[in-house]
């Protein structure tokens, strides 16, 4: 065998293996990214989260201050991939709002934000093998970590878990079957 043709092999093969896995390091997790970006977002994801929970007979979760909580999770517990996809999310919503209406999300009216997050929600369907493939190596999308935020939120907060919940600060004994009254309160204890 010609010794130049094999280590020209070798090395052929080790730079596509190097080229590959460095290739793909970029394309599955985003380089460093600056945190304390989404603060300037605080009025926009205000209006997200009242859209999401709106104040009916119980305060809204813009009133129990969410937006505060989604802001202080992402700046401290998100990992690279979630922070960038839900800091790329606000820009779209605001760069759709803008484009469709020619107003940012705050100045829409209720029925173009709930327009904007119905199309959200519609396009992206969860049990798709694509949804789920994306999922592994994108992260979640901007939208479940937009709802799944809120509610965690809103149901930790203070006016959430006293009046949207029947808050026990004790709680009783544990039933493992229990049948509920119709519109009886879900449980929070502290």
């Amino acid at each position: 065998m010609n010794r130049r043709k094999a280590i020209g092999g070798i090395l052929g093969i080790t730079g596509l293996g190097f080229a590959s896995v460095t290739g793909f390091k970029l394309f599955y997790a985003p380089s460093t990214i600056d945190r304390g970006q989404l603060q300037r977002f605080e009025n926009l994801l205000a209006e997200l989260v009242d859209i999401i929970i709106p104040a009916t007979e119980t305060p809204g979760a813009k009133d129990a201050e969410v937006q505060d909580y989604i802001i202080r999770f992402m700046e401290s517990c998100s990992s690279n991939k979630e922070y960038y996809n839900f800091l790329n999310g606000l820009a779209d919503v605001q760069n759709t709002c803008l484009n469709d209406y020619g107003a940012s999300f705050q100045e829409c009216t209720i029925a173009e934000k709930t327009s904007v997050l119905q199309n959200l929600d519609n396009n992206y369907d969860v049990n798709s093998l694509v949804s789920k493939i994306d999922k592994k190596i994108r992260g979640r999308s901007f939208f479940t970590i937009l709802k799944s935020l809120t509610v965690e939120g809103y149901c930790t907060s203070r006016l959430g878990a006293t009046q949207l919940l029947a808050y026990q600060p004790v709680p009783g004994r544990y039933t493992a079957i229990t049948t509920l009254r119709p519109n009886q309160k879900a449980w929070a204890t502290s």
